[in-house]
């Protein structure tokens, strides 16, 4: 019996105790979720709430900066199921908990999750190697928890083009120290940096080359097409059999006396310090790149993923992936990377995973790491990609051109080559030049205008974060290019037949004063006009007749003058284009209206008419306007001759070409005479007339007049004829002179001669 009540008793204290246990349970994490990465300095840490039989529950978080939780910080008790973090460091790494407590007692601590707080700045624009305006806006993505932002704009960076060395594609580099590194390319070229001079070797190779690896500065090898394999002994190349025709394309040493080289099909040979012998790669697709950390881990990559791998005994080949694989690095024994196509960063620590960079995705060409933890990837398009042990971020190369090969001898010390003879040096963080520009900007702003910057200089951007616990890494270098001249619109180059009185436009530069332009007659620009403009355009006046101009411009700011335009030609009109009569037109009416095309900025025309092809007997007028009206009657059925030239000052157009017209054989309706249909009374008058219209078809009529150059001084519309068919005309505004009066009645139209006195 009292074994039985002491069973009971023992059952009934687990029971208690059971239940005390189970009144509450461990929250669970939400967000952000387990090894969360670029997280604000300012996170918001939320849990899934909890019940339990208690009458309120609170909550206690702890944070760490490692995994077992010691000096971690315990944060006050809080009743909601979040809590924003404040001032966290950036890049940093660190590990939360959670556990609910209520009147009734503890719930264990919840799982721990892991996040990364961002590093630096993600900047959003402008891209790189935008051309951009002399006043660009930075911008950047919002970044929460931050009192403030730092930002430089420089013309100096940490890569340096090196142009002029050559022109052919350059496939690879290798740098041996910093003072000494070889680069190849294309039909044969060979490149060699020693005492800080660059020297084109000549006459070693006409194939294509490329790889390049050397052990120490006296022994390096260089493959390429045909199976070419070249040896450098510390004072010449001399070419090594390979017993191949085909391309190898990749070469890699441990050691004087051990050595790969990878190429086509998959051929893989080896080197024992005398000769080299073909390896059972496993792989019959092409091989492109080849690497490793030992004797005894080796890496060959290539085509649609084709890989093998050496572990000091034997190949073994694999696949991952389809895209070609185009070069790969080897930091460890456990750690791989390979730059691919479409953007691929593929990566391996006994399996394999993968990335995509860049929007669109650029082609990866090369691959280098400088240690365990920091490398770079070079691809299409001018792609250079950083690793700064998290993440891979897009650096400035300076560069549009595909990059293809990539090395470092040090952290401080390395170059980049590809398409064109690119050769671009590290030269260090930079950001150090006389120009730096440096701001602040409150933690609120995201964008950031720029002004007076250098016309035609590349210029480099970064930018970081702060805030009262820490300062951010800067961002990776941006760059773009502030554009160098402006660019011409209109008139187009070489255009003719322009004006004396044209508009020069040009594209607009924001950021810009003022613009000069400069007129000349000659194309060296040697007496040219200057003219000053705030807006992106100017009206040239005043121009010759038939004479061919040149004319550029430049912008300007308080800091820096642009370079001049590229120089346009215009010539200007040297004869009046006739619209009508059409040429050999008949039919003509006999009080014809002669009409051409104006030419802007003169100030008259002469129009000559006659019956003689040689104008002998012609009649001469001028006017001010690109028409003339014949106020008399031409002959019947009568061949006319016409032509015009324009007059500015004392300068003039040549004559149009010659036009004929022959007129109607009968007087048309309108083409009246004195006393006819349409009569004008008094005539001459003072400027009160009457106006008799027999037979009149329609109650409304319109009535024009013309001064003798052809010019329309006086028009009324709708103005009804009386029951006598009479209608005053009153013309008293106009001065005294000779007119012609044409009226329009229904579908016919009268014309006349009218004299104010």
């Amino acid at each position: 019996m009292k074994k039985i009540l002491f069973a009971l008793s023992i059952l009934f204290i687990f029971g208690l105790s059971a239940k005390a246990q189970s009144r509450i349970y461990a929250p669970e994490l939400k967000a952000p979720v387990s090894e969360a990465i670029e997280q604000s300095p300012d996170v918001l840490l939320d849990w899934l709430a909890v019940t339990g039989e208690g009458i309120e529950i609170q909550y206690e978080v702890q944070l760490a900066e490692n995994p077992d939780f010691t000096s971690a910080t315990t944060f006050p008790r809080t009743s909601i199921t979040s809590m924003k973090m404040s001032n966290l460091l950036f890049g940093h790494v660190y590990y939360w908990r959670v556990r609910a407590i209520d009147d009734l007692g503890v719930s264990d601590w919840s799982v721990s999750w892991s996040f990364t707080v961002i590093t630096t700045v993600l900047i959003e624009s402008p891209g790189n190697l935008a051309v951009v305006s002399p006043d660009p806006v930075l911008k950047w993505k919002v970044l929460t928890g931050i009192t403030g932002y730092d930002i430089q704009v420089d013309t100096s960076y940490s890569w340096k083009p090196l142009a002029g060395i050559v022109s052919s594609k350059l496939n690879d580099v290798f740098e041996v120290d910093a003072d000494n590194a070889w680069f190849v390319g294309d039909n044969g070229v060979i490149v060699q940096k020693a005492n800080g001079a660059y020297t084109v070797l000549s006459d070693i190779t006409t194939s294509n080359l490329f790889d390049v690896y050397f052990v120490d500065a006296n022994n390096g090898w260089v493959v390429g097409d045909g199976g070419t394999i070249l040896y450098y002994n510390g004072t010449e190349f001399t070419a090594q059999t390979s017993g191949l025709t085909t391309a190898l394309n990749g070469v890699y040493f441990t050691s004087a006396t051990n050595g790969y080289a990878a190429g086509s099909a998959g051929k893989l040979l080896h080197f024992d310090g005398t000769d080299w012998t073909p390896v059972t790669s496993g792989v019959t697709l092409d091989l492109f790149s080849i690497h490793g950390n030992s004797a005894n881990n080796i890496w060959a990559v290539g085509k649609t993923g084709n890989y093998t791998h050496f572990d000091g005994t034997s190949w073994t080949a694999g696949t991952y992936s389809n895209r070609d694989m185009n070069d790969v690095w080897v930091t460890a024994s456990n750690k791989v990377w390979v730059a691919a196509k479409a953007g691929r960063i593929f990566s391996w620590n006994g399996s394999w995973s993968e990335q995509t960079f860049g929007s669109p995705p650029r082609d990866l060409q090369g691959v280098c790491f400088v240690n365990d933890q920091n490398g770079y990837i070079v691809g299409n398009n001018g792609t250079l990609l950083y690793f700064n042990g998290l993440v891979w971020q897009a650096l400035a190369s300076g560069t549009t051109e595909t990059l293809y090969g990539i090395h470092f001898s040090t952290e401080s010390s390395g170059y980049l080559v590809g398409n064109a003879g690119s050769l671009i040096a590290f030269q260090g963080e930079g950001f150090d030049s006389p120009y730096l520009k440096s701001y602040s900007t409150p933690g609120d702003i995201l964008e950031f205008k720029l002004g007076n910057l250098l016309f035609g200089q590349a210029h480099y951007f970064r930018v970081r974060a702060k805030h009262a616990a820490a300062t951010s890494d800067w961002s990776p270098a941006s760059s773009f290019m502030v554009i160098s001249k402006p660019t011409l619109v209109s008139p187009a180059n070489n255009a003719t037949n322009i004006s004396l009185d044209t508009l020069a436009k040009w594209q607009a530069i924001s950021g810009v004063a003022k613009y000069s332009i400069q007129l000349s007659m000659d194309a060296d620009f040697t007496d040219p006009q200057y003219f000053e403009s705030t807006a992106a355009e100017y009206r040239f006046d005043g121009l010759l007749f038939s004479k061919d101009y040149y004319w550029r411009v430049n912008a300007r700011h308080a800091q820096d003058v642009s370079s001049w335009s590229d120089a346009r030609k215009f010539s200007t009109a040297n004869a009046v284009s006739l619209t009508e009569p059409a040429h050999q037109a008949t039919d003509v009416t006999r009080l014809p209206r002669f009409t051409w095309q104006g030419i802007k900025g003169t100030e008259k025309y002469m129009i000559q008419f006659g019956k003689d092809n040689g104008f002998a007997d012609a009649q001469t007028e001028l006017t001010t306007t690109p028409l003339y009206q014949t106020i008399y009657l031409l002959d019947k059925n009568t061949s006319y001759y016409w032509r015009v030239k324009a007059i500015q000052g004392l300068d003039s157009t040549n004559w149009s070409q010659v036009r004929s017209f022959v007129t109607t054989g009968e007087t048309g309706i309108g083409e009246t005479t004195e006393n006819e249909i349409f009569s004008v009374y008094p005539n001459p008058g003072t400027g009160v007339f009457s106006m008799s219209l027999r037979n009149v078809s329609s109650p409304y009529f319109t009535v024009e007049v013309y001064n003798l150059t052809g010019s329309k001084v006086f028009e009324q519309q709708h103005q009804a004829f009386g029951n006598d068919g009479k209608a005053r005309l009153d013309l008293t505004s106009l001065p005294n002179g000779m007119y012609l009066i044409r009226l329009h009645e229904g579908n016919a139209a009268y014309t006349k001669r009218l004299i104010i006195e």
